[in-house]
């Protein structure tokens, strides 16, 4: 399957913790985004004849693709079309929006335009919280965005949590688990937070004006995962969440090592066994494609079999369907077997009709057990 990433990086604000490519931008540098989006689209139309007619799912994510006006996300959404995206006939497309600028004239466009899945940042259902790490929309403001986004015809809704945020307490956290689990939503994305030290958030942090207690982290997940299961939310990757049928075809499709088109500032994608992304800061963006895309302005990384086996490992584990180990053998690579013993043993792991996948604990361990894979490949 072939899929279509597009970055918006414009916020309102950005929010203490965010480590993304976004910024505030006025209309006119709005308007040479798309002039850019729409040159860059073109380069790699040109080299690619026909590629874009194979897009089965689009993802618009940011930043902020909402804070674009209803008539700049219609262009938007004209030069996919204009380059073959069928944008009517897609098996998903997905667009994110903010609670400040979700409203019925850009879900009107947006739906106008083929988008069948919204993901609303909410974050947070107490104010308290919203306020201490930098996010600028009233907790009142995300939940009427959310009524409107599930008043949307035929439109699957996801909505995004962070937990171990400075102050939260587990209560705090299980009652928006149980809130948004049973607003109608068919899909939770939940989120710990990880603090960049070179954020604002991570500088207050490093001051001692904030604190994250990181003891409440593991028990915050695993009993949201508890709670949400209870809800009828399964776990088909680490942070994502879904009612039967409602997973992100579109996020699977990286998961699976599946390719996928990018474009826009830092932009990343995967085609044709090659791994690359655009410039991340939007003026060396700008100048990347006024110079005509040149591959040799893309950061390339060409895979090799050990890269390939790496990924396998790290991306199937992620998934509750997990790793099967004759795909693995495919790619010309087994895990020692006392490794695999080692975490079977300590229950991060079970090796279940030839396919290895993380169970209680080792959810919380992932990175840990992926590496001790990988290091111990055959």
């Amino acid at each position: 399957m072939l899929g279509l990433y597009v970055h918006v990086p414009f916020c309102k604000k950005i929010c203490d913790y965010c480590d993304f490519h976004a910024f505030p931008a006025p209309e006119w540098l709005k308007l040479e985004y798309l002039d850019l989006i729409q040159a860059e689209v073109s380069a790699f139309a040109e080299r690619h004849p026909g590629v874009f007619s194979r897009v089965e799912t689009v993802y618009v994510g940011g930043g902020t693709p909402s804070m674009l006006s209803p008539e700049q996300m219609a262009r938007l959404f004209g030069i996919f079309a204009d380059a073959g995206v069928r944008l009517g006939s897609l098996r998903e497309a997905t667009f994110e929006f903010n609670p400040e600028s979700c409203d019925a004239e850009r879900l009107s466009v947006a739906q106008e335009f083929g988008i069948t899945r919204a993901s609303l940042g909410l974050q947070s259902l107490h104010q308290r919280l919203l306020d201490r790490v930098g996010r600028h929309h009233e907790v009142q403001t995300g939940m009427r965005a959310l009524d409107l986004l599930l008043s949307g015809k035929n439109l699957r809704v996801n909505a995004d949590l962070m937990f171990d945020l400075p102050g939260q307490t587990l209560e705090d956290l299980l009652h928006d688990v149980e809130r948004l689990a049973g607003s109608g939503v068919g899909h939770i994305s939940l989120y710990g937070l990880k603090v960049d030290p070179t954020r604002r958030l991570g500088i207050r942090v490093s001051k001692g004006l904030e604190t994250v207690n990181e003891d409440l982290y593991a028990e915050m997940y695993l009993k949201s995962v508890k709670m949400l299961e209870k809800c009828g939310f399964s776990r088909y990757e680490t942070s994502n969440f879904a009612r039967s049928g409602e997973e992100s075809l579109h996020n699977l499709n990286y998961w699976k090592r599946g390719e996928y088109l990018a474009f826009g500032p830092s932009a990343h994608g995967f085609y044709e066994g090659v791994r690359f992304y655009a410039p991340e800061r939007y003026a060396k963006w700008r100048d990347y494609v006024k110079n005509g895309c040149p591959r040799e302005g893309l950061s390339l990384d060409v895979l090799g079999p050990d890269d390939v086996a790496a990924e396998y490992i790290q991306l199937s584990l992620r998934t509750k369907y997990g790793m099967p180990l004759e795909g693995l053998k495919a790619l010309g690579f087994a895990i020692a077997g006392d490794s695999l013993r080692k975490w079977e043993n300590r229950g991060f792991v079970e090796v279940k009709d030839g396919c290895v996948r993380l169970v209680g604990e080792g959810w919380l361990f992932m990175d840990t057990v992926v590496l001790d894979f990988y290091s111990n490949l055959e």
